[in-house]
């Protein structure tokens, strides 16, 4: 097939086609050359033309990926939900972060964050930048507000739940056996009990989510 002369076409074949590949195989055992293979005749340079690097197309694919940003949307609705404590909200945060379907399909790509410093150091800046001012800090200042949340720090411990929740328990960071996933539930069950937050009831949900990523990396 010649290069397409339309490049946003282009742009979409080789991103639809590299995350294809991504979640089938996984981002660490797909090749540029694997991208090209299954592009139905677009050459290397067409790719070059567009992306720099494998890692260029991660970071388009994720970025259309979440363009939409569904999770936001959802974090926006707990927010507001006026029948809801701090609490309440900060759990159904934690529980929305771990189903939501983009999420899903970002962590089916296979991606090692300790393979990859920019992007595991771009989590980390957006987990206290970002994530924790913007989604986490408010619900806390409600809960603190209506007493559900026993802490006067709603700044730092936003900080603290976002890097936890995004890096020491993320198994895309630091894979998990069912023993270690089920040692760090304990000591975070136990530090959001002193919160008077019980979490116990999204464990089910974070025993699936690390069951899949470990299913996954067998089969790569």
């Amino acid at each position: 097939m010649a290069r397409n002369k339309y490049p946003e076409e282009t742009v979409n074949l080789i991103l639809d086609t590299a995350q294809r590949l991504f979640i089938e195989k996984g981002y660490e055992h797909t090749t540029v050359q694997d991208i090209i293979d299954n592009l139905g005749g677009l050459t290397k340079g067409a790719i070059y033309h567009h992306f720099k690097s494998k890692e260029d197309i991660l970071n388009a694919v994720i970025e259309r990926l979440f363009r939409e940003n569904t999770l936001s949307a959802k974090w926006n609705k707990i927010a507001k939900d006026e029948n809801m404590n701090g609490a309440e909200k900060l759990k159904a945060l934690l529980y929305e972060a771990i189903v939501d379907e983009q999420e899903q399909t970002f962590r089916s790509m296979g991606i090692h964050f300790q393979n990859m410093p920019q992007m595991l150091s771009d989590l980390v800046l957006r987990s206290v930048n970002d994530i924790a001012p913007q989604a986490i800090k408010p619900v806390l200042e409600q809960g603190i507000q209506d007493g559900s949340i026993k802490v006067p720090f709603a700044k730092e411990l936003s900080e603290v739940i976002s890097l936890l929740a995004n890096v020491w328990f993320n198994p895309l960071v630091f894979p998990m056996t069912d023993d270690d996933l089920n040692k760090k539930c304990q000591l975070i069950l136990g530090m959001m009990s002193m919160l008077g937050v019980d979490v116990t009831d999204i464990y089910p949900a974070v025993y699936n989510m690390n069951r899949q990523i470990n299913e996954r990396e067998s089969r790569k």
